[in-house]
């Protein structure tokens, strides 16, 4: 977090300072004595501050489905996914987000103080169910913290049930919370971003892998949602920022709706690190390569997929005239790339061109990635981790709005979307979509948007699955990149590669050959990983625990 407190440790120095000596001896802030935590408002916003710590998703979290990669790894595109492959569990987080919304009203903060905690609490705790239950279904819903003298086998409570949970807790953060912060608090949940979350969970809710029978009703509840969520926004001077690939780097702007704040030395992440090449680079590398299939998926600059005839795409050149998405997200053989402030400076991913880890794919990726860091900042980064921005919430609306009916509102949002990518409008005032398309071929239309808009944000493993697409997009599929091959002599064009000129001459100087990304297996995404199995080690400690249907023993029904 870039609060003006900064962080937890010098907002707890600073209550120390009022007489509580000995809050930093304490491992847990649950433990803090209630008389203490609850009738002192630097102590309990302190409290909170340690929930945004443990609960923000983040560059670095396992949990957070970042850089779309998928819980488990290659074991689940694999087919090779156990009961004990993965664990997400944040009952302890849980618990310390209900020791605040059962014990704070019985302290003597006034009550606007307290409203503004609890409505925080309320949208950690809606998040935290939220990660399990996209992935499991339904879990044990725990709204009290639990005492020794208690029930501790708790049964997993019905999908619907949680769901319900998840948009009470919502609705109760947005009563409170205001539509913006200001000075030291800004990037604190705000109502926009509780309603934002609200509309993703009913998105999901709504989709296949939740509502295979396509209950009408889901969606509705989702349309409005999401609806109401983008009013709230516009209302409170949130939008599509201008300068899309700029995003991450300017901070705080009219996008971000939820957000996990960076600042060095206090807390950093290694998305610089790992994303860019091994040179440019500190103590990591080789992360997030863009395969052969995600850059043929970005259209021209004229809004046409490259397998459009009328679209002008050039297969050798295959960087002109493309989406400026693309220039923002894929970075290729030759592009300008100053990394490390290094002016002039091309990315050559030809073989030969990094002495060590060379890119799998013949691409990098460069969203969100900062040229202006050195090496060491590529490993201490402060670029914030934007998990909920303003074009999410359009696309949930317009997906919605499709799936209601209401086609054209879908297609408004595409063109504002795609107006504000650099698309041209053509002559019909489209950006390059098709006239009259009907809810299935509007469905295909913003899936592909999408995958374009959000690629490398931790968005497409959950798309897919919610969506149930792995069987038909990658099941039993090889995707690919490049292997370059430089054609001249290493010496020769070290002298030319910062100045040479790739349009119309790329042939004279490389060789591009197709090459497999998946070498021994083939993507097997089975069935039953829709809803994943609970870990053995919480089956053994709690005898009420049914595993999921579809995995060894399993007897709870995610779909109910």
């Amino acid at each position: 977090m870039k609060f003006g407190y900064t962080t937890i440790r010098a907002l707890l120095v600073m209550v120390c300072f009022t007489g509580c000596s000995k809050v930093l001896d304490k491992k847990d802030l649950g433990a803090v004595n209630e008389s203490d935590i609850w009738k002192d408002n630097k102590l309990a916003t302190a409290y909170v501050n340690k929930l945004y710590e443990d609960n923000l998703p983040g560059w670095n979290t396992s949990d957070a489905g970042t850089s779309d990669e998928a819980p488990g790894g290659d074991a689940v595109m694999y087919g090779q996914l156990t009961i004990n492959s993965f664990d997400v569990w944040p009952y302890n987080n849980i618990r310390n987000i209900n020791i605040l919304l059962k014990n704070i009203d019985g302290g003597t903060l006034p009550a606007a103080t307290r409203d503004l905690l609890k409505g925080q609490a309320f949208f950690f705790r809606a998040w935290r169910y939220f990660q399990m239950v996209r992935l499991y279904g339904g879990v044990p819903l725990l709204l009290e913290p639990q005492q020794v003298t208690d029930n501790l086998m708790v049964a997993r409570t019905k999908t619907s049930a949680c769901i319900d949970q998840m948009v009470a807790d919502l609705d109760n953060a947005a009563k409170v919370l205001p539509p913006s912060w200001t000075g030291n608090d800004i990037g604190r949940i705000t109502k926009g971003a509780a309603l934002a979350l609200k509309g993703r969970i009913l998105l999901y809710y709504a989709s296949p892998q939740f509502n295979p029978a396509g209950d009408a009703a889901r969606w509705q509840k989702a349309y409005e949602a999401n609806k109401t969520a983008r009013e709230m926004l516009e209302a409170a001077g949130a939008g599509l920022y201008d300068k899309f690939a700029n995003i991450w780097m300017d901070e705080m702007n009219k996008e971000v709706v939820f957000v996990n704040r960076y600042s060095y030395p206090d807390k950093v992440n290694d998305w610089n690190a790992a994303t860019r090449p091994l040179s440019e680079a500190q103590n990591n590398t080789g992360a997030n390569h863009p395969t052969l299939e995600m850059v043929n998926a970005f259209p021209m600059k004229n809004g046409l997929p490259v397998t459009d005839p009328a679209a002008g795409y050039d297969a050798v050149h295959y960087w002109r005239n493309r989406d400026p998405r693309f220039a923002a997200t894929i970075a290729y053989n030759g592009c300008p790339w100053e990394l490390s402030g290094k002016a002039g400076r091309r990315q050559w991913n030809y073989v030969g061109a990094e002495t060590q880890f060379l890119t799998e794919t013949g691409f990098y990726c460069r969203k969100a990635v900062d040229v202006s860091y050195s090496k060491f900042f590529t490993y201490n980064s402060s670029t914030d981790w934007v998990e909920i921005r303003f074009a999410e919430v359009l696309m949930n609306l317009a997906e919605c709005a499709n799936e209601t009916g209401k086609t054209t509102e879908a297609y408004e949002i595409l063109k504002l979307i795609r107006k504000r990518a650099g698309i041209d409008a053509g002559g019909d005032n489209l950006y390059g979509l098709k006239n009259g398309m009907t809810t299935v071929s509007m469905r295909e239309a913003i899936r592909l948007e999408r995958k374009i808009e959000f690629a490398y944000e931790g968005k497409r493993y959950w798309d897919l699955r919610r969506w149930k697409l792995f069987e038909q997009e990658l099941n039993g599929k090889v995707r690919h990149g490049l292997v370059i091959s430089l054609l001249i002599p290493q010496s020769e064009f070290d002298k030319i590669r910062d100045t040479v000129n790739l349009d119309g001459n790329y042939s004279r100087y490389f060789k591009d050959s197709l090459v497999a990304v998946d070498k021994v297996f083939k993507v097997d995404f089975k069935p039953n990983y829709y809803f994943y199995p609970i870990n053995t080690k919480h089956l053994e400690l709690n005898g009420n625990l049914k595993q999921t249907n579809g995995w060894d023993g399993g007897a709870f029904d995610p779909l109910q």
